[in-house]
């Protein structure tokens, strides 16, 4: 009993190894869209629209083609299995097609919070693989039973039944209906695949009517390609079977081959196409890739069979070595064209400071017992979550106290997407009569994701293999997502300028301090990218980026961003010269350490200088700190840790722990100090898109659907801290 359990054991173990990589996206695409909100929120952009949800089927049933079809020509030769595990080797290929629809089931039924339970997707999974059981059985023995022409014009209904729910589904378009109809094609889809082969024999016969010799030459080399295919390496198949092989699958490789080349030009045009892959959106990329890299992946190890060469070894060394010769992530750095910003001429923070006393003293000046608030926003990151937030907070402020905001606003400092919606709201005070919330939050709702997520799932793969793509990998096609919008809009263009647009304010009396925080890879140094210089007695070993940068070099405001943006996997770390810069948020997600450092260099000056002058306005001035939060502060509770977990991944448990620890531990320190610094604790305002207590629900993503943005507009609608912040504003 215990020996042939083990046998099964092994069994399959084997088979895991020969279809792990369909195992592995499946696993993925569960993984990824039941249990992350990003997932699930991408679910929902991918269902918003007719062309978006039909573009989701058309990938959905390519992936189901690629895993079912590439699984079974690797199936063919195993051989080796085939005669320990014959009826598990022939069933795999189907039910691994079969669980691509399931998967996807289970991922739109925990879009309804009622069913996104694990006992309900086990209960699903379950039920699923019965009802697999029940209907091959069924369509086996109606397939024994029938004639091929009967097959042939259930097929024939049946592919009639799928055009017309897919254009349903699509019609339609909401999730009941793609809930309601995926059963329908699922169970088609066994139809296909169980009675394809009867068909395929009944219409064998070969038509030699043309005795064309280059027609029959080309025949004869594609049988050979069929046969050599579909036969193990280690077993030689007779003539008969050959020939029966040939026959049977000689007219669905072909259309294989069809279809593969079809999508794969959709492929192509979504990776290079930033129009067309936002009109795409993003679940649709996603499966399309996983298509695309799992049918790659599958005939690299059929060709590993067939020549006894392992392909994917070799793909790996050569990815090595070629990383010795090629840079695939440079820093998108520009040469200055005419004149210059000669950024080692920025002003110090003092200098900077004292200008911008001077032009927002005069309110001031009306009632020399009122205080003057300064203040200072430290944004935390969090891709298009955070700069959406941000920016709406910033423009209602402005918008809600008259301009008086702006007037007393002197540095933005944030990380990752918060530092986007600092610049975003940056860009925006530069235009004249705009409607800046309606405009930035228009920016800010863009698709940011699909085009760097189909370079990510594509060429970035292969880039040191083709040094033309090495200046356009993922982090360059998020750049670009923040330069190119549909509506061509102002802020749009601002983000295509270059960092001069923020060294100078350019006729405008709006020109707080910006600072993009970012951390250096190599040691984890936090770096920034500012319009000002540091003084390095305060800001320590603070990298300031800009001093790498040659003469006449510059970089573009997007490029500065995605600098502070450069989160793990999505976005590469930079490299300027010899050193790589990642997401600020590795040291500090809200840039709250750069302004307390800030603030201590200012008050020793206003000290110095009040100890000589006690009536100097100086004495007005109180310093403030907004932070505009997206995190939720509901914990998980601490609990045992396994203790293989313990042993083996302890450091990395303990340094992602430590990563959001350490922010909020700089941004405590920062608000004890501004309350002993002011004799009161009413100068740190933290204005959190989440309400005490609540766990995270809002995606933090470079794409947020319709209906979380919805969400977050009546959050910022029904903010109490935003309101209370706001009557203070107008009352100074």
């Amino acid at each position: 009993m215990i020996k042939k359990m083990l046998q099964q054991l092994a069994i399959l173990i084997q088979l895991g190894i020969a279809f792990f990589p369909s195992i592995l996206l499946i696993s993925l695409v569960y993984i990824f869209f039941t249990d992350f909100v990003q997932g699930k929120d991408i679910i929902i952009t991918g269902l918003q629209s007719k062309q978006t949800g039909f573009f989701f089927l058309i990938a959905l049933l390519f992936w189901v083609l690629i895993t079912w079809y590439t699984s079974r020509l690797l199936a063919y030769n195993h051989d080796r299995l085939f005669r320990v595990a014959k009826k598990e080797l022939y069933h795999s290929p189907r039910l691994l097609g079969y669980f691509c629809f399931t998967v996807v089931f289970m991922a739109l039924t925990s879009l309804q919070p009622r069913y996104d339970q694990l006992y309900i997707h086990v209960l699903i999974l379950a039920l699923n693989f019965t009802l697999y059981l029940l209907l091959h059985r069924s369509i086996v023995q109606f397939n024994n039973a029938s004639n091929p022409d009967l097959l042939q014009k259930i097929r024939m209904i049946t592919w009639m039944i799928f055009i017309g729910r897919i254009a349903c589904m699509v019609y339609v378009n909401s999730l009941a209906s793609y809930i309601s109809f995926l059963p329908i094609l699922q169970s088609g889809y066994l139809y296909l695949v169980i009675t394809r082969r009867k068909i395929s024999v009944a219409h064998a016969k070969e038509k030699n009517t043309d005795p064309d010799h280059l027609i029959e030459k080309a025949r004869k080399q594609y049988k050979r390609l069929i046969i050599w295919i579909f036969t193990d390496p280690t077993r030689q198949k007779d003539t008969l079977n050959k020939e029966l092989t040939m026959q049977t699958e000689k007219n669905i490789f072909l259309l294989f081959m069809v279809f593969s080349f079809l999508a794969f030009l959709i492929y192509l045009n979504f990776i290079f196409d930033i129009s067309f892959a936002r009109f795409v959106s993003p679940l649709p990329i996603i499966l399309i890739s996983f298509a695309v890299l799992l049918g790659a992946g599958n005939m690299l190890s059929l060709l590993s069979i067939k020549l006894q060469i392992n392909f994917h070894f070799l793909f790996i060394l050569s990815l090595v070595i070629a990383g010795y010769f090629v840079e695939t992530h440079h820093v998108s750095i520009q040469k200055m064209d005419g004149a210059t910003t000669d950024f080692s001429q920025r002003p110090k923070l003092r200098e900077k400071f004292n200008d911008w006393f001077k032009n927002n003293y005069q309110t001031s000046i009306m009632n020399p017992a009122k205080e003057m608030p300064v203040y200072f926003v430290i944004a935390d990151g969090g891709a298009s979550r955070s700069a959406y937030w941000t920016a709406s907070v910033l423009s209602t402020l402005e918008e809600n106290s008259n301009g008086k905001f702006s007037k007393h606003l002197f540095c933005l400092s944030g990380a990752s997407g918060g530092s986007f919606g600092n610049m975003a709201f940056y860009g925006s005070m530069r235009q004249k009569d705009s409607n800046r919330l309606a405009d930035l939050q228009s920016y800010l709702s863009t698709d940011f994701l699909s085009f760097p997520l189909a370079r990510l799932l594509g060429p970035d793969l292969v880039i040191p293999f083709i040094p033309v793509l090495t200046s356009a990998d993922r982090a360059k096609a998020l750049e670009i997502s923040m330069e190119q919008t549909s509506n061509h809009d102002s802020i749009s263009a601002f983000m295509q300028k270059d960092l001069s647009a923020i060294m100078h304010a350019e006729g405008s009396s709006f020109s707080p301090v910006i600072a993009v925080n970012t951390t250096r890879m190599q040691d984890g140094t936090p770096g920034y990218v500012s319009n000002i210089e540091l003084n390095s007695e305060i800001s320590g070993k603070r990298i300031d980026v800009l001093k790498l940068l040659d003469k006449k070099e510059t970089m573009n405001l997007s490029t500065a961003v995605v600098l502070g943006a450069r989160f793990p996997y999505f976005s590469p770390a930079g490299r300027i010269k010899n050193q790589y810069f990642v997401d600020g948020g590795y040291f500090d997600n809200s840039g709250g350490g750069i302004v307390h450092e800030m603030i201590l260099d200012l008050h020793a000056m206003m000290e110095d200088t009040l100890r000589l002058h006690p009536d100097h306005p100086y004495k007005q001035i109180r310093f403030h700190v907004i932070h505009i939060s997206n995190q939720a502060d509901g914990k998980d509770k601490i609990s045992k840790t396994h203790p293989l977990v313990n042993d083996l991944a302890a450091p990395i448990k303990t340094i992602l722990g430590s990563y959001e620890s350490q922010t909020d531990f700089n941004n405590i320190r920062l608000s004890l100090y501004l309350s002993e610094l002011n004799k009161t604790d009413s100068t740190f305002h933290a204005i959190n898109l989440y309400k005490k207590g609540e766990t995270d629900f809002f995606p933090m993503n470079w794409s947020v659907s319709a209906k979380s943005l919805d969400k977050m507009n009546q959050r910022l609608k029904n903010n109490d801290d935003l309101k209370e912040l706001t009557r203070k504003i107008i009352s100074h």
